[in-house]
């Protein structure tokens, strides 16, 4: 049995490491979390271009993967929350999740609509400029969820899966396809699946029309 051990919610804020990068990356602890279909109630997200919206309303990361971060850097403070997440546990990862995938957290119904991409915020946060291309090939990412039914999730309550329609196309061989070794099979796969968001589709159709990833494109000059 799945059950909620950590929520997060929080405002965007200074990094105490970082003062003169504002994220709301750094979330304080609750025992509850008030889910509305576009938002959670006294959570704000600060780049909007790439967090927040209809289909990441929920950030969940793994909490196993504290685990492995702490041992591979022990210098560093790797706590529940510094992720930005809004809901951590044991038991759920990239390889036992899938794209589509419907859960029942408490009161809420959600589903997975794409893998966090990492982003240099968590190299700040953590003062480690290696760490989102780290977290990118070994796919720790986390994911996000949309909302199907609002409600309250409280701490202790169980994670229980609905549905899974797309059992084929787990959140691992997304990031590893995109990001990682590019896969055209996997790709084809994510443009196709409509329960994947267009930030995954998107990339993903573009890597199959030219050979080149957006950052590849990017350096060559062309967009």
């Amino acid at each position: 049995m799945i059950k909620v051990h950590n929520l997060f919610k929080g405002r965007p804020s200074s990094l105490p490491r970082n003062p003169a990068i504002t994220s709301s990356i750094n979330r304080t602890a609750t025992q509850d979390l008030n889910i509305f279909a576009d938002h959670i109630e006294g959570d704000e997200v600060f780049n909007k271009l790439h967090h927040g919206g209809l289909k990441r309303v929920i950030h969940y990361y793994p909490l196993e993967h504290y685990e492995y971060w702490r041992n591979q850097f022990p210098e560093a403070s790797f706590l529940a929350g510094s992720m930005g997440e809004n809901v951590s546990s044991f038991g759920l990862t990239e390889q036992n999740v899938c794209i589509g995938d419907v859960y029942q957290i408490g009161e809420v119904l959600c589903s997975v609509t794409e893998p966090r991409k990492p982003c240099a915020t968590i190299n700040h946060q953590y003062q480690i400029n290696s760490l989102a291309r780290l977290v990118q090939e070994t796919t720790r990412t986390g994911w996000f969820f949309k909302i199907i039914t609002p409600g309250i999730i409280r701490v202790g309550d169980e994670i229980l899966l609905k549905d899974r329609p797309y059992p084929e196309l787990n959140l691992e061989s997304c990031v590893m396809a995109l990001l990682v070794n590019l896969d055209r099979r996997v790709l084809e796969s994510m443009v196709q699946n409509e329960a994947l968001s267009d930030n995954w589709r998107r990339p993903a159709q573009e890597f199959l029309n030219t050979g080149l990833r957006p950052d590849d494109r990017k350096r060559l000059g062309e967009i």
